[in-house]
C-alpha cells in the first residue's frame, strides 16, 4: 500500500483506487459537512454578541463582515452542498469558506485594536479545528487555508497592530501550536480514512475470490450431485413408468371420451338447429303467403298464429347455436327480463318435477351484456339450487327482478358496489343451505361440494368472472336448513331509442323491386320453390337451383342477366364460399349474399375471401330478406359484414 507522502493520494498500482476514494470519502462526510456547517454558521453569528460588548464603536462593521461576508458565503455553499456538482468542488469550497471565516477574524484585529483585538484570536483557533477535522477537507486544502491564515496572523502582529512582546509570544504559542496540531489531526483523519477505503477494497476483493471459489466448489458439488441423481432418477423413472403409464391412459380416455361427447354434443346441436332453421325458412316463408293471399280473417289469424310460433322456434334455435359455440356472444344493449323468462324455460324442462320455479320479474331494465352470458348466469344459479334440494321431497326456487337506487352500499347490505343504478337478479332456493367456509370459498374455480360422480363443481366461478366482467357485484346469504339467497347487481343503462331489431309488420311494402333478376341456390327444394312464390311479390324475378352444379352453368350462360345470387351455405358437393368464388369468375362484378341456417365457418374474413356481399341467418321473415336484398341491389360493390 503506497501515499504520496503530502497528499495522501495513492500511487503506482494503487492510483486507480484514489477516484472512488474521493467518491466514498465525499459520501461519507456528506452528512457530517452539512451539519458543521450550519453550526459554524449559528457559532460565527452568535460571536456578534461579543462585537458588542467588546467594541461597541466598530460592531457595525463587524457585524457586516460576519452577517453580509462570511455568513452568506457559508449559507450559499450549504444549499450548493444539494446540488451533484459540489462532490466536484467541496474541498476548495470549505477551505475558501474558513479562509474568509479565518481572515474576516483577522480583520477584526486589526480594526479592534488592542487590548480588545486580543480577545479575538481564540476564534482563529476554531477555523483551525473546523477545516480540519469537522469539515473533512482535503488535507492539502485544509492545510493551505490554515497556514494562510497562519501568515497572514504574523504580519498583522508584527507590522500592523502593535502587540506586547509578552503577549505576542503568548498568543503565538497557542496559535502555531493549535494549527500544528489541527495539521497532524487532519493529516491523521485522511490517512486513517484512506486506510479504511484501502482495507474494505482488499476485503471485497479477497470476498470476490471466496466466492468465485465457493461457487466453483458449488458448480462442482451440483454437477456430482447431477450424476448421483440421474442415476437414481433413472432407476425411480423406470420403476415410476409403468404406474403412470397406466393412471395417464385412464386420465386419457377419461378426458377423451368426455371431449368427444362434449363435441358430439355441439355437433348434434348445430346440425339439429341447421336443418331445424331450414324447415324453419319454409313455414315461415309459407305462412306469409297464406296470411297475404286468404281473405278470410280467422285464417289470417291462423297464419299470424304460426308466423308467431315459428318466431318463437326461431329464437330457441338461435338459443341452441348459442350453447354449441356456434353463434357468436353479442355485448350490446339488452333488455334482460324477456332473456330471463327464455332461460327459465329452457332449464324447466330438465330439473324434476318436485321443484317448483317461481318468477317474479318486476323490472324491465336494460343492461350491456350478452343474452348467452346471462342464460349462463340464471342456469347456473338454479343447476346449484336444484342440487342444494336434492333429498328433499319439495323445492321452491324463486327468482326475482327489480330495480334498486343505492346511495350507500356499506348500509344496504351490497359493500364493493358503487352507488348508482343496478338492477337486482335474487335467486332463493329452499335446500340445505350452506355453512360460513363453504360461502367463503364457493367461487373458487376448483372447489366443490359435490361427490366425486355428482359433477365438476358448483359452477359459481363461471357466474362470479360473468357479473365481474359486466360490471356488477355478487352476493351470497345462507344458513344451514334455511336455503340460501344469491343476489347479483348488474349496472342499469337507458333503453336505445330504437330496438335493435324492427318488428314483422303488414305495412311493409309489398313491391320493392323493379324487376331484378335473383338466382336462388339451395339444397332445400322447398325452399326455393318458396323462394320463388315470395321474390315475385316483392318485385323480383327469381330462377332457383337446388344443385350448386347446374347453378353454375346457369351463371356461365346467362350471367349477364342476373342481378344477385342468394346461395346458402352447407350444400352436398359445395359450399356457399366454393359457389361464390366459382360465380366470381365468370361475374365478378355479380353480387352474392350468403343465407344459411348454419353459421359456425362464416367470419367476416372468409366471406371477404370468397367475395360474398352479405349474410343473413336463417330463418328469415319477407321483410328482412326484402330490405337486405334492397340494401345490396341499392349499393352493389359494397361489403357489408355479417348481420
Amino acid at each position: 500500500m503506497q501515499y504520496h507522502p503530502l497528499t495522501l493520494a495513492f500511487t503506482r498500482d494503487r492510483a486507480h483506487l484514489e477516484p472512488g476514494f474521493r467518491h466514498a470519502y465525499f459520501r461519507e462526510a456528506l452528512v457530517r459537512i452539512r451539519l458543521s456547517l450550519v453550526v459554524a454558521i449559528f457559532l460565527y453569528g452568535i460571536f456578534g454578541i461579543l462585537d458588542a460588548v467588546i467594541v461597541p464603536d466598530k460592531k457595525f462593521i463587524f457585524w457586516i463582515i460576519r452577517y453580509i461576508v462570511v455568513i452568506p458565503l457559508a449559507m450559499a455553499t450549504l444549499a450548493f452542498s444539494f446540488h451533484r456538482a459540489f462532490e466536484r468542488w467541496f474541498q476548495p469550497l470549505l477551505a475558501g469558506v474558513c479562509l474568509v471565516g479565518g481572515l474576516g477574524i483577522e480583520a477584526m484585529v486589526i480594526l479592534a485594536g488592542p487590548p480588545a483585538s486580543y480577545s479575538y484570536y481564540a476564534g482563529i483557533i476554531l477555523v483551525f479545528i473546523v477545516v480540519q477535522t469537522f469539515f473533512r477537507t482535503g488535507f492539502l486544502w485544509a492545510t493551505a487555508c490554515t497556514w494562510t491564515i497562519v501568515i497572514v496572523y504574523e504580519i498583522i502582529t508584527l507590522w500592523i497592530v502593535e502587540t506586547p512582546v509578552h503577549i505576542f509570544i503568548n498568543n503565538n504559542f497557542f496559535f502555531i501550536s493549535s494549527a500544528f496540531l489541527c495539521t497532524l489531526a487532519g493529516y491523521a483523519i485522511e490517512l486513517n480514512a484512506r486506510q479504511r477505503y484501502f482495507t474494505s477494497h482488499m476485503l471485497a476483493l479477497e470476498k470476490e475470490k471466496v466466492s468465485g471459489i465457493n461457487a466453483d466448489l458449488d458448480r462442482k458439488v451440483k454437477e456430482r450431485t447431477r450424476e448421483l441423481t440421474k442415476t437414481y432418477d433413472l432407476l425411480h423413472r423406470e420403476m415410476k413408468e409403468r404406474l403412470d403409464a397406466q393412471e395417464k391412459r385412464i386420465v386419457l380416455e377419461t378426458a377423451l371420451n368426455k371431449r368427444q361427447k362434449m363435441e358430439a354434443i355441439g355437433t348434434l346441436a348445430g346440425g339439429i338447429a341447421h336443418d331445424f332453421n331450414n324447415i324453419l325458412s319454409a313455414i315461415i316463408g309459407y305462412a306469409e303467403l297464406t296470411k297475404e293471399e286468404t281473405k278470410e280473417s280467422e285464417t289470417k289469424q291462423y297464419a299470424s298464429q304460426v308466423l308467431a310460433a315459428a318466431m318463437r322456434a326461431k329464437e330457441l334455435t338461435g338459443q341452441i347455436l348459442t350453447f354449441s359455440r356456434q353463434a357468436d356472444q353479442e355485448v350490446a344493449p339488452l333488455e334482460i327480463a324477456p332473456v330471463i323468462t327464455e332461460a327459465l324455460k329452457l332449464i324447466r324442462a330438465s330439473i324434476p318435477a318436485s321443484v317448483t320455479i317461481r318468477a317474479d320479474l318486476l323490472s324491465d331494465a336494460w343492461i350491456t351484456s350478452d343474452p348467452t352470458q346471462i342464460h349462463r348466469i340464471v342456469i347456473n344459479l338454479c343447476t346449484n339450487a336444484v342440487q342444494a334440494m336434492l333429498g328433499k321431497k319439495t323445492g321452491i326456487i324463486e327468482i326475482g327482478l327489480e330495480d334498486i337506487e343505492i346511495e350507500e352500499p356499506e348500509k344496504t347490505g351490497f359493500p364493493g358496489s358503487s352507488p348508482g343504478s343496478w338492477v337486482k337478479l335474487s335467486v332463493r332456493d329452499t335446500g340445505h343451505g350452506m355453512e360460513k367456509e363453504t360461502i367463503d370459498n364457493i367461487f373458487d374455480p376448483f372447489f366443490t361440494t359435490r361427490d366425486v360422480d355428482k359433477g365438476t363443481g358448483m359452477g359459481l366461478a363461471v357466474v362470479h368472472g360473468i357479473v365481474k366482467k359486466s360490471g356488477g357485484s355478487i352476493h351470497v346469504e345462507s344458513r344451514p336448513d334455511r336455503g340460501s339467497v344469491f343476489t347479483i347487481l348488474l349496472p342499469r343503462i337507458s333503453p336505445p331509442e330504437t330496438p335493435r331489431h324492427q318488428p314483422l309488420t303488414d305495412s311493409a311494402e309489398d313491391t320493392i323491386g323493379k324487376g331484378e333478376h335473383i338466382l336462388v341456390v339451395d339444397d332445400e327444394v322447398t325452399l326455393i320453390k318458396m323462394m320463388e312464390k315470395t321474390l315475385p311479390k316483392l318485385g323480383y324475378w327469381v330462377t332457383g337451383f337446388s344443385d350448386p352444379g347446374e347453378a353454375l352453368a346457369f351463371v356461365r350462360t346467362h350471367g349477364k342477366d342476373l342481378d344477385l345470387v342468394i346461395t346458402d351455405f352447407s350444400m352436398p358437393g359445395m359450399n356457399g364460399f366454393d359457389v361464390a368464388r366459382e360465380i366470381k369468375k365468370s361475374r365478378p362484378d355479380l353480387p352474392v349474399m350468403l343465407c344459411t341456417g348454419y353459421g359456425e365457418s362464416v367470419t367476416r374474413e372468409n366471406m371477404k375471401e370468397a367475395g360474398i356481399m352479405d349474410f343473413l341467418m336463417k330463418p328469415v321473415t319477407r321483410q328482412v330478406l326484402g330490405e337486405k336484398i334492397r340494401q345490396i341491389l341499392g349499393g352493389a360493390g359494397h361489403a357489408q359484414d355479417p348481420s
